[in-house]
């Protein structure tokens, strides 16, 4: 009866394969992936456009350009390490800046964030719309 119980205990790791496990581990992390956070995507999302339409879906589709002086908030849904960079998709909240009489819009849903390793610094290089929505209400 001993006998069997122990032969569903995991063998115990070898110092080559946990050696092994901790470099690649390491490599990971030295990725600089962890720099790609939130507050960052919402500093490096500024000047980019988007296609968005409408909650219902009933108007035309319209460009979002992300303005610095806009109120932005980020969380980071899914993060994938790719042989390029990172691919990232982010729930976003966005809203414009109106003016007197003019409607107060709001943009949200998940954006596709694509970023690429250049010169040590991880860059934005392409945003899709997955989710990314807006609505129109009066301004008060």
């Amino acid at each position: 009866m001993l006998f069997a119980l122990t032969g569903c205990v995991p063998a115990p790791e070898s110092a080559s394969n946990a050696t092994d496990n901790a470099e690649r581990l390491q490599l990971v992390q030295e990725s600089g992936a962890s720099e790609v956070t939130a507050e960052k995507i919402v500093r490096d999302i500024v000047g980019r456009v988007v296609q968005v339409s409408d909650l219902n879906g009933t108007a035309p589709e319209t460009a979002w350009t992300f303005e610095a002086d806009e109120f932005r908030q980020a969380g980071i849904l899914e993060k994938h390490v790719t042989e390029n960079g990172l691919i990232l998709v982010v729930f976003m909240t966005t809203r414009n800046n109106p003016g007197p009489d003019e409607d107060q819009v709001q943009v949200s849903g998940k954006l596709r964030l694509q970023y690429e390793r250049r010169a040590g610094r991880w860059i934005i290089t392409r945003v899709e719309n997955l989710t990314f929505r807006y609505s129109v209400g009066m301004s008060t």
